[in-house]
Order: C-alpha cells, then structure tokens, then sequence
C-alpha cells in the first residue's frame, strides 16, 4: 500500500510539474521544448484524476518538465521530426521509476504531452493539452 501511495503521488507531482522546437531531423540530446510566454489553459487526464483544467501563467524560464527531485538523471531528449521524446528516471538505482514523454505542437499557440510512467510493476499514464490564450497573464 505504501508503494502505492508514493507513486501516486510521484504521478501528481508530475502532473502538477508539467502545469506550472521543431526539429526537422532525428536529433539525442537536444533542448526540451521552450512555450512561449504567457496565459495558456492547460487541460490534464488521467486515470487516477480525471479531467483537470487550469488556466497558467508560464514565464520565459519556466521549464515544460518542471523542477526535478535530485534523485533524477539529467533528462534524456530526442527530436524525431515533429515529435520530442523526453525521458525521466528517478529513484534508487533498484528501483527507479521511469516516465516518457511524447510532445507535439508548435508550442506558441498549443502542445500535447502524453505520458507513460513505470514504477515497478505499475503503470500510469496522463495527457496534457495546452493552447495559448494570451500575452498577459490575469491575476
């Protein structure tokens, strides 16, 4: 139950970070993808929170991945024409926790991000899809 709980909570933490580039050739160890600054609506699903919808202020040096536990390897990243391939693996060398991420879009007006995460013997998985709404962010 205790393995449980922490995934799932890894697996919001990691929604949670991903609230807060184009390629034209196969490319390791490129850049994450950059949006662009402003008010995007950011719309989450997943199995363990449903459908999610929150409007976000993104700062030119807000990371798309978010801030990473120091138990993290540096982000792998791979551009495959239009597509980006970002892997994450945290945790204990027994037992890490592996999650892939596949982002598409323009990342000035709207991006998708799906991912799948693997911890142990479990697997998760959520989608993000962001649009652009403004230049300046609402209070």
């Amino acid at each position: 139950m205790q393995h449980a709980q922490l995934f799932s909570s890894k697996l919001v933490v990691a929604l949670l970070l991903f609230i807060g580039a184009q390629s034209q050739a196969f490319a390791s160890d490129a850049e994450l993808p950059k949006r662009r600054p402003g008010l995007w609506r950011i719309s989450t699903i997943s199995p363990e929170i449903g459908l999610q919808t929150n409007d976000v202020c993104i700062e030119e040096s807000d990371s798309i991945i978010g801030a990473l536990d120091e138990s993290c390897a540096k982000p792998s990243v791979t551009h495959a024409n239009d597509q980006i391939i970002v892997t994450i693996e945290c945790g204990q060398k027994d037992a890490r926790d592996v999650t892939s991420l596949l982002f598409t879009g323009d990342f000035q007006s709207w991006y998708r991000a799906q991912s799948k995460t693997t911890a142990s013997s479990r697997r998760s998985g959520f989608t993000i899809d962001a649009k652009f709404l403004s230049e300046r962010c609402t209070n």
